[in-house]
């Protein structure tokens, strides 16, 4: 049964790869496969400018270890995607080698740019790189003027505060971290890097760690102390500081621990002095991303609208102002509301779409100013939401309404922020709301694997704590499930079940920080579409998905998913 489930769990990838990759392209080559000499374009390279988004911060290394980055020592590889939609290597040189233009055949390409060598894990081995799509169309030149690279693997240092250090020995202290295997092993003395690739090119990936350590003196000198964890939701270019501390207890005793929100330990521990043992982990901004602020307000609180806002005529004599600054220029800048109160998404939707981008929307400037949004956000450095101008819709209907707000400028660097805004006292409950975008997901549905969809959307204005999903099937077993490599079962915890995160990943599931403290879950990062295929090679059948919301006040939402399969 194994050896079959895992031929199904292929086949049905398999129907949803093509169902699911129809990109767009320009097919020129001719039907008999030659190239057509005269059916040729230009790519100029010459002027294209490389830069490296390095770290902000060392820590000291080895001089053998320690490189700086040459631009000219990056591979290029160029790549033609074929009428299958696989890409074919077409060119590779040095950066310090290219042409001032090179000729090619019209068509859809990627431009791939690296340095380094791919290793899984590794001491002072950062890989850096970057991506370029482009398309070639006869007799015409395409230029690229720039490309930023950044690091395509993640970063880990381990350090101890000076206090740790004087009650452990350091000879038999060590922290083990890995994504799998291999893994590295850091002693308290060391101060180089590691790095680590994402497992199997994952959006995020999950770091074991392990702390192993000995007392220096006392009564307990030599006894062992093992602590076990791991950091969800770890993506490239993230730097992972891990600081092992001691934080001074006054009642004479602590516990060891870590200040990592998932961090387990195995005993409690006496130290020679009081102490509690904690780790924790700092994640630089990305720099040079753009901002987006409240004034004074924080975007963590709901900011309540009340009538004293309003004066007689009810006009809103406040404002509700949200601003973005960039420091280069947006390409995208999407606002997404949602509504513990339909009839206010309803009213919203008859103005302008639920989610629109304002650097790309056909809305006339009349209906945007009208709702306070601002269409000249394209290619700008700054624009100002101003949801003030909405304020009497919000107070129109009572509850919270949400507002996701998702900038991204040229450089590909993105921001996002949740403005929560509620009006009335008695009105719209603030609890998570479920939806099966395109779906009435109170109704059973049939599906047909190559045309339907599985995308789920979640908004919890009080921030997700737990999202508990159990599967009920007519044909799909647990046993069977399990069985899959990596396993999977049939109920589990998007938070809590990191066993099983690595399966959850592979079917469109977010894991880990990507929903722990969430206000907001697109259906982007929650499309679970890859089991349709699955489901359907098991043959007819129901399904049912049923999904558990709990927020951080204890609030909770259950939805079911109803698939049927003829």
């Amino acid at each position: 049964m194994k050896s079959l489930f895992r031929m199904i769990s292929v086949a049905a990838l398999a129907v949803l790869t093509l169902a699911a990759c129809h990109k767009d392209k320009v097919v020129y080559t001719p039907e008999d496969g030659t190239i057509d000499v005269d059916n040729v374009g230009y790519l100029a390279l010459g002027a294209m400018e490389v830069s490296v988004l390095e770290d902000t911060e060392n820590i000291a290394s080895d001089a053998s270890s320690t490189r700086a980055v040459n631009i000219d020592d990056f591979k290029v590889e160029i790549f033609k995607q074929k009428d299958d939609n696989a890409w074919n290597k077409v060119d590779e040189f040095l950066y310090s080698n290219r042409k001032e233009k090179l000729e090619l055949e019209a068509g859809n390409y990627r431009m791939v740019l690296s340095l380094g060598e791919r290793q899984k894990a590794a001491w002072e081995a950062p890989v850096y790189g970057a991506e370029e799509e482009f398309t070639i169309v006869r007799g015409e030149t395409v230029t690229i003027e720039e490309i930023v690279c950044k690091l395509v693997n993640i970063k880990v240092t381990v350090s101890y505060s000076a206090d740790i250090i004087d009650q452990l020995d350091p000879a038999l202290t060590t922290m083990t971290v890995s994504t799998g295997t291999p893994e590295l092993v850091y002693a308290m003395t060391e101060t180089r890097a590691g790095y680590f690739l994402p497992v199997d090119d994952a959006e995020t990936t999950t770091l074991n760690l392990t702390l192993t350590c000995y007392y220096k003196e006392g009564e307990n000198a030599g006894k062992p102390i093992t602590m076990t964890n791991m950091i969800t939701g770890v993506k490239p270019a993230q730097w992972r500081k891990i600081n092992i501390v001691i934080q001074h207890a006054s009642d004479g005793n602590a516990t060891i621990g870590i200040v990592c929100d998932t961090w387990v330990y195995n005993e409690n521990v006496e130290f020679a002095s009081s102490s509690y043992l904690a780790m924790e982990e700092i994640i630089p901004d990305d720099i040079g991303a753009p901002v987006i602020s409240f004034g004074e307000h924080d975007f963590n609180n709901v900011y309540e609208l009340n009538d004293s806002m309003f004066d007689a005529n009810g006009n809103f004599k406040s404002s509700i102002n949200v601003d973005v600054t960039a420091s280069a220029p947006l390409t995208s800048l999407v606002v997404e509301a949602s509504s513990d109160n339909p009839e206010f998404v309803s009213t919203y939707s008859a103005m302008v779409d639920k989610k629109i981008d304002l650097c790309t929307t056909t809305k006339s400037n009349a209906a945007l100013a009208l709702m306070g949004y601002s269409k000249v956000a394209a290619d700008a450095t700054t624009a100002q939401l101003q949801f003030g101008k909405q304020a009497n819709i919000m107070k129109s209907f009572e509850g919270t309404h949400t507002y996701t707000i998702t900038a991204v400028d040229s450089k590909n660097r993105t921001a996002t922020a949740t403005l929560m805004v509620k009006y009335g006292v008695g009105g719209g409950v603030v609890t998570p709301v479920i939806e099966w975008v395109g779906y009435d997901i109170s109704q059973m549905q049939t599906i047909d694997p190559l045309t339907d969809t599985c995308m789920i959307r979640v908004t919890a204005p009080l921030k997700i704590k737990d999202f508990m999903v159990k599967i009920e099937s007519s044909v799909l077993t647990k046993s069977e499930l399990e069985s899959l490599d990596p396993p999977l079962t049939d109920e589990f915890s998007l938070v809590n079940d990191t066993t099983y995160f690595s399966a959850l990943t592979n079917f469109g599931f977010p894991t880990g920080d990507a929903v722990y403290g969430q206000t907001y879950i697109s259906e982007d990062n929650l499309n679970i579409s890859k089991f349709l295929g699955l489901l359907s090679m098991l043959g007819p059948g129901d399904h049912n998905f049923i999904m558990t919301v709990t927020d951080m006040e204890g609030n909770t939402t259950e939805e079911t998913i109803q698939m049927h399969f003829e």
